[in-house]
C-alpha cells in the first residue's frame, strides 16, 4: 500500500519555498505516493501540480482577523484536515510557519518533519523566532540545507534529530539558442537578495553591448527600477517579474549572478549551473561555498562589494574560455544534486526516523 504524505505550507504562490514544496510533492506523486497539501493561506497557485495531488484550502478570510486570531481559527482546520487525510507522515514547509505547524499538529500521533530553509542570518519576527526556539524540539525531525544551519538550529532550539540535506536541482532543459551578451539573475526582489549591488556593479562594466536581465518580483522592484534609471541603464536592464518558464532567457545568457547578502541554499544558483551557465555568486552565509569551488565551477565574491562583483563580471566578459570552463564543470550539478538522489535522502530520513 502506498504511503500517504501530507505537506503543510503557507500557500502556492510563486517563490522559492513554494517551488521547493511543489517540486517535491510532484516527485512523490509521480513515484506513486498519495500526496496532499494543506495550505494555511488562500493564495494563487503559481506552479503546476500533478493532478493526483489533493490541495486543501482554508475557508477563513485572512483579512477579517489579526494574525493571532487567524492562527487560533486555523488550528481546528488543520487538525480536521489531517484526520480526514490520515497521512503516514506530515511535512512542514517553511520556517515562518513551522512553529505553528508543530503546535497545531501535536498529539495527533502522526510523525512530523519540518523543512527549515532559513538563511542563518535571516531576520525573523521576534515572536516567530521565540516560538521556533520553544517548539522545534517537539518535531520528529528537522531537515536543513547546510551544516552551518544545522549547528544554529541545534543551538537555538534544542532539536536533536537534524538531517543536513541540500536542495535537489530542478534542471532547466533549454533548446540551443544564440548567445546575446546577456547577464541574468533570478530571485525575489527584496533587499537581502542584493539586486541593488548587482545593478551598481553592472553600471561599472565598460562593455556597453552587454545587458542585464532580472527575473523575479517583490517589494524592491520600484526602487531597483529607479536606480536603473538614475544610472542611465534603462535600455540595458530588463525586469521580467515572476516567470514560470525562463529557460529561453537562460539559454541566451552567458553569465549568471547571484548577488545575495545571505541565503539558505540558493536554488537559483544550482538551476543556472544545470543549464549550464558560467556563474558568479556572493560568498554569503550559507550555501554558495558548499556548491561552488572557486575558479573550478564558478566564482565567489565578497557579499555587498560592488567593485569586486564588477571586476568578476568583467573578468568573465573578457575571458570567454573561462566562461566555457566554468560552465562545463557547473553542468555536473545535475548529477551531484539529482532529484532522485536527494529525494531518496529525504525519504530515508523521514521513514527511518
Amino acid at each position: 500500500m502506498s504511503k500517504r504524505v501530507c505537506f503543510i505550507g503557507g500557500g502556492l504562490k510563486g517563490g522559492g519555498q513554494e517551488r521547493g514544496l511543489t517540486s517535491l510533492a510532484n516527485y512523490l506523486a509521480d513515484s506513486g505516493y498519495h500526496v496532499s497539501i494543506i495550505n494555511l493561506f488562500k493564495t494563487e497557485q503559481f506552479y503546476s501540480l500533478n493532478d493526483n495531488i489533493q490541495t486543501i484550502w482554508p475557508a477563513i478570510v485572512r483579512m477579517k482577523h489579526n494574525r493571532f486570531v487567524y492562527a487560533i481559527l486555523l488550528i481546528p482546520f488543520v487538525r480536521r484536515s489531517i484526520r480526514e487525510i490520515k497521512p503516514d507522515v506530515l511535512l512542514g514547509f517553511g520556517e515562518w510557519f513551522n512553529p505553528f505547524i508543530i503546535l497545531s499538529t501535536r498529539l495527533l500521533n502522526t510523525p512530523l518533519f519540518v523543512f527549515d530553509r532559513m538563511g542563518p542570518e535571516m531576520k525573523m519576527d521576534p515572536i516567530v523566532r521565540l516560538a521556533r526556539r520553544v517548539l522545534y524540539h517537539l518535531a520528529d525531525g528537522v531537515i536543513v540545507q547546510t551544516s552551518i544551519a544545522a549547528g544554529i538550529v541545534a543551538k537555538e532550539t534544542g532539536a536533536r534529530n537534524i538531517a543536513v540535506i541540500p536542495n535537489p536541482v530542478n534542471t532547466i532543459n533549454v533548446l540551443k539558442s544564440a548567445k546575446r551578451n546577456q547577464i541574468v539573475t533570478l530571485g525575489r526582489l527584496s533587499p537581502e537578495k542584493g539586486h541593488l549591488i548587482l545593478i551598481r556593479a553592472f553600471s561599472r562594466i565598460p562593455h556597453t553591448k552587454w545587458s542585464l536581465h532580472i527575473i523575479g518580483d517583490g517589494q524592491e522592484r520600484n526602487n531597483l527600477e529607479k536606480e536603473t534609471s538614475l544610472l542611465g541603464l534603462s535600455d540595458r536592464v530588463k525586469f521580467y517579474g515572476h516567470l514560470v518558464d525562463f529557460g529561453k532567457i537562460f539559454a541566451e545568457s552567458d553569465i549568471f549572478v547571484l548577488p545575495s547578502l545571505y541565503e539558505g541554499f540558493p536554488n537559483a544558483l544550482i538551476e543556472a549551473m544545470s543549464v549550464p551557465l558560467a556563474c558568479i555568486s556572493s560568498n554569503c552565509v550559507a550555501g554558495p561555498s558548499d556548491i561552488i569551488e572557486e575558479e573550478k565551477n564558478g566564482l565567489l565574491v565578497e557579499p555587498g562589494n560592488v567593485e569586486i562583483l564588477s571586476d568578476a563580471i568583467n573578468k568573465l566578459i573578457e575571458h570567454p574560455e573561462l566562461r566555457d570552463k566554468l560552465a562545463g564543470e557547473a553542468y555536473k550539478i545535475r548529477e551531484t544534486l539529482a532529484f532522485d538522489r536527494i529525494a531518496k535522502l529525504y525519504l530515508d530520513f523521514i521513514f527511518s526516523s
